[in-house]
């Protein structure tokens, strides 16, 4: 990725290896501006097919989901993103998998334990244990996701990709990892996302979010948040770990804490 000024114009560029992914994100975006999408940012014409650029959003603010009104806008976002299956037809175009989040935290899982020797020496064994002992129990008990809805999904809706500009306009960007699913699925993740940000209280995050009473809530029983941070942890030099470690602890105990009390409210809302 490359930030390119011309003149009074800003641009970012980014190089794709295979023609395929930069094919796939071009697609995305004739398919959202044909019908009038407002909420991405355009991709303009460039003479290398692997290159794709588009104008530099003016402030760049990401959103923080510490933060009320940014929580609201972003996931008003992706309801935007899931109900354009409407008009267009995503689920005949070459360039999406379907998503199923059961294998891929199954999978998650396995590499989970493959890093128990890591796990147990930063983490400690007990810890280590206790999310394990989650992740198995939340998956024992998930079912599948009907897939009678297939829409694009973003796939990766971490905060820095809802980018404001300085009109306070939310925009979504990098659509690498978008994929074919059911709306729950995106929601599901999205909710995993800001819990943290309620003390996982659930009757909290649905006060502020009543469309979010739809999902299933045993998929927010999955140590998602815990396992993701944990496992790009093992990726990281000692270097890195000695600043990254003492906030990722901190991170764990306060989710370790109150996951007995999510399990409790989400078997209530069952």
């Amino acid at each position: 990725m490359w930030k390119w000024q011309i003149g009074p114009h800003t641009y970012s560029l980014k190089k794709y290896e295979r023609h395929d992914d930069a094919a796939k994100i071009r697609f995305i975006h004739e398919q959202l501006k044909s019908i009038g999408a407002d909420y991405i940012v355009a991709v303009e014409p460039y003479p290398d097919a692997l290159v794709i650029q588009q104008p530099w959003i003016d402030s760049g603010r990401k959103v923080k989901f510490s933060q009320s009104n940014d929580r609201i806008k972003s996931l008003s976002l992706l309801h935007q993103l899931h109900a354009t299956n409407k008009k267009i037809a995503w689920h005949k175009s070459i360039y999406f998998h379907e998503i199923d989040l059961i294998r891929k935290w199954t999978h998650r899982l396995e590499k989970w334990q493959q890093l128990e020797p890591f796990l147990n020496q930063k983490l400690g064994p007990s810890k280590t244990q206790r999310i394990t002992e989650l992740a198995k129990a939340s998956l024992d008990q998930l079912r599948p996701i009907r897939s009678n809805n297939l829409t694009l999904l973003h796939g990766d809706i971490v905060h820095h990709n809802f980018v404001s500009d300085k009109k306070d306009r939310l925009y979504i960007i990098d659509f690498d990892l978008a994929c074919l699913g059911p709306p729950e699925v995106e929601l599901i993740l999205w909710s995993h996302r800001v819990l943290p940000h309620f003390d996982y209280d659930l009757q909290a995050l649905i006060q502020e979010h009543p469309s979010l009473r739809k999902i299933d809530w045993n998929y927010l029983l999955f140590p998602n948040e815990l396992m993701r941070e944990w496992l790009y942890a093992s990726t990281l030099s000692d270097l890195q770990l000695r600043g990254f470690l003492p906030k990722l602890k901190v991170f764990t105990d306060k989710a370790l804490k109150h996951m007995p009390q999510l399990w409790d409210d989400c078997g209530r809302k069952s």
